[in-house]
């Protein structure tokens, strides 16, 4: 199923507001909740935290539905809604730090020959171990850029940061990611 644009999403959250679409909200749903979760996860660290936290957002979509007329930019909406719910875990809970080592379904899977596959995870583990070494609100800027395909204004409005402080860590990110990964790879 091919991602919906925003135009889409728009519609979306027209039909959820005049009146109770469950079928709309369920497509919200399907296209949002592993990106909402991923980026969640990365501020709380907790999996079982994420899960709720994302799931949450949905319930609290549907039961303040009458308000979504009012949101021109949906998917930054989404993104606000759970950032602002996972620091209000953090607020309320001191966080339980996890590798991300132990949940194998967040991994790339290629298919490709036993060589390739090698190679392959080789390089990915190197990639995400690159990341993972990052300082943490410049791996925050690269995820949310990168893996979210957010613009650099959407992330600097998300995190409360200027555009030019969204370029600089990007910069920085892809600096150390080049060295790293060229530094493993000799």
């Amino acid at each position: 199923m091919p991602a919906p644009s925003e135009k889409d999403i728009l519609s979306l959250f027209r039909r959820l507001s005049g009146n109770p679409d469950e079928a709309a909200l369920w497509q919200l749903h399907t296209h949002y909740f592993h990106r909402l979760y991923a980026y969640i996860f990365s501020i709380v660290q907790q999996k079982e935290a994420a899960e709720e936290i994302t799931n949450d957002i949905f319930v609290d979509i549907w039961q303040k539905r009458h308000l979504l007329a009012d949101v021109r930019k949906p998917e930054m909406y989404l993104f606000i809604c759970a950032k602002n719910k996972a620091l209000r875990h953090l607020k309320k809970k001191s966080p339980v730090f996890e590798s991300l080592d132990k949940f194998p379904e967040l991994e790339c899977i290629l298919e490709k020959d036993p060589y390739e596959i090698l190679i392959s995870s080789e390089m990915l583990k190197c990639i995400n171990d690159a990341i993972n070494a990052l300082p943490p609100k410049c791996r925050m800027v690269f995820r949310l850029t990168r893996e979210n395909n957010l613009k650099y204004s959407e992330v600097a409005e998300l995190l409360e940061i200027s555009e030019k402080t969204v370029e600089n860590q990007m910069a920085i990110a892809l600096k150390k990611l080049s060295a790293s990964i060229l530094f493993k790879l000799v």
